[in-house]
């Protein structure tokens, strides 16, 4: 840290992680250098708490600035806890005494430092881009529990040095982008407007802007990871800051051991954001062609599952992105926000309506040539009349499933989709409808029983489940696939099929 706060101090302009680590990497490079040519020079014994020791012998100590001492006594170590070993009592040229274990084979001190012949570029470039990941964590670890060096869009600076923004500034600021429709821009663009100082480095004073503008709470840092863009949050919409009701989920405990392996591969293909297994998705990814859940559908937005997060633009801190959303078919652009910490990606209302994409409609993602770009397409897109799975509102606000035929306007999923005949109406019912307000356990079966009576086999598929379930309540799939295999008036029947038992609910 020290070698950090003199490189800031020295250059007086925020620094990447990256270019503080080739400053770094050089210095141990050095020290390493320098610990070798001060123990060769002494002809002195190299600390490792694996060796055995004489007395009379000298040690250098690397992890004490290259200290030497001398052993003048050695004796039997005592802990149960651990295998034999000696205690040295090693005297210092200042008189200091302190003791060191020996014949101690299980240490971290034993391992030996890695050496520049065996990286095949040992330059501190080379040395960086071998153990880049591990090397840059290391270090934005530390910085991140400094409290007084803040960090801006990937730079780093401490805060007490930053140029002086105040009140007057930040107003200004506010003016601007409230000529400009909210945002979003960039900070050079309110840095023309600003009275600061003509000495002052332009680099330090956009991150001071920064800064500024990120702990006010009328701006938004909306830019994706290496661009900073500003936007007004008054004027963002209101489903980017509060979470739509439909895809609140109150979280919900459930034995996720007990799912078989097949509705665990069946859980990772539904892309649902709220999903816990470990992602294991570390391959690029340039398409994706996802099932539109109910919810999302309901409310335009799409889910920032594993996958789909490939796609979309991400960002160092910002927990809102604004990015471009292309229409395959058009060639028109829209907005879209990718909320980061709720998983979702908001900005396709206008979009499903427009090609007539159901719920369960299958709708295809891919990145656009232009960085941040995302090029959306109905899958298969051709209007039609189809029988599918349509909610009917009965008496009391019930909210049941029929099959009706339907206008649709693309591929679907049969087994999700989900036709509607009045969306205010089913709004209105959903908000007085009791099933969503149940248990887990007694909506879980409300909705079975629902689809089971329009199947002639009175089976149901776990997936036709799920997506019935979210028609009331967002819930992962493991949380209702755990509902069929734990309770026993479920019977599996084969495949991914089931069928309710009647007297075994009553028991």
């Amino acid at each position: 840290m020290e070698t950090i706060y003199n490189l800031l101090l020295e250059r007086e302009v925020p620094l990447t992680t990256a270019e503080m680590a080739i400053p770094l990497i050089k210095q141990h490079q050095e020290r390493l250098i320098r610990e070798a040519e001060q123990a060769e020079a002494v002809e002195a014994h190299t600390y490792k708490p694996a060796d055995i020791y004489e007395e009379g012998q000298t040690i250098v100590f690397p992890a004490l600035d290259n200290r030497r001492g001398e052993v003048v006594s050695i004796r039997a170590g005592q802990n149960p806890d651990i295998q034999e070993f000696d205690v040295l009592e090693v005297v210092f040229p200042d008189d200091e005494i302190l003791h060191f274990a020996a014949r101690l084979e299980d240490h971290v001190l034993n391992q030996d430092p890695v050496l520049d012949e065996d990286i095949e570029d040992s330059t501190p470039e080379g040395i960086l881009s071998t153990y880049r990941r591990k090397i840059l964590s290391t270090i934005e670890n530390k910085l991140q529990e400094t409290a007084d060096i803040v960090q801006i869009a990937g730079r780093w600076f401490p805060s007490s040095l930053l140029a002086d923004i105040h009140e007057g500034h930040l107003n200004l600021a506010e003016a601007v982008l409230d000529v400009s429709n909210g945002g979003p821009l960039p900070t050079g663009d309110f840095l023309e407007h600003l009275e600061l100082p003509e000495d002052l480095d332009p680099l330090l004073a956009e991150f001071s802007l920064d800064y500024a503008l990120q702990e006010d709470t009328r701006f938004d840092e909306v830019g994706p990871a290496g661009q900073t863009l500003w936007y007004l949050r008054k004027l963002e919409p209101p489903e980017v800051l509060f979470p739509p009701a439909r895809l609140e989920y109150d979280k919900h405990s459930y034995k996720r051991s007990s799912l078989t392996d097949i509705l665990l591969e069946l859980e990772k293909s539904l892309d649902d954001e709220l999903s816990e297994y470990e992602e294991d998705v570390e391959e690029e990814i340039n398409e994706v062609t996802v099932t539109l859940l109910f919810p999302h559908w309901r409310v335009g937005t799409l889910p920032l599952s594993g996958r789909l997060r490939k796609l979309f633009p991400t960002a160092y801190e910002a927990p809102r992105i604004r990015f471009t959303l292309e229409d395959a078919h058009s060639g028109d652009h829209f907005t879209g926000w990718v909320v980061r910490k709720e998983k979702y990606v908001f900005g396709l209302d206008e979009w499903y309506r427009r090609y007539e994409v159901p719920a369960g409609g299958l709708v295809h993602l891919e990145k656009g040539k232009d960085p941040g770009t995302v090029i959306v397409s109905a899958v298969n897109r051709r209007p039609r009349n189809e029988w599918i799975r349509t909610l009917t509102i009965g008496e009391n606000s019930k909210i049941g499933f029929t099959m009706l035929k339907r206008p649709v306007g693309s591929a679907f999923d049969e087994l999700s989709v989900i036709g509607l005949m009045d969306p205010v109406a089913l709004d209105e019912a959903w908000l007085k409808s009791e099933p969503w307000k149940l248990p887990v356990e007694k909506l879980v079966s409300y909705t079975f029983n629902q689809l089971a009576k329009i199947n002639p086999q009175t089976a149901v598929h776990a997936k036709a489940l799920y997506t019935g379930v979210n028609v009331f309540r967002r819930l992962p799939p493991g949380a209702v696939f755990a509902e069929l295999v734990n309770r026993p008036y479920y019977q599996h029947v084969g495949d991914l099929y089931w069928r309710f038992e009647d007297n075994k609910w009553s028991e």
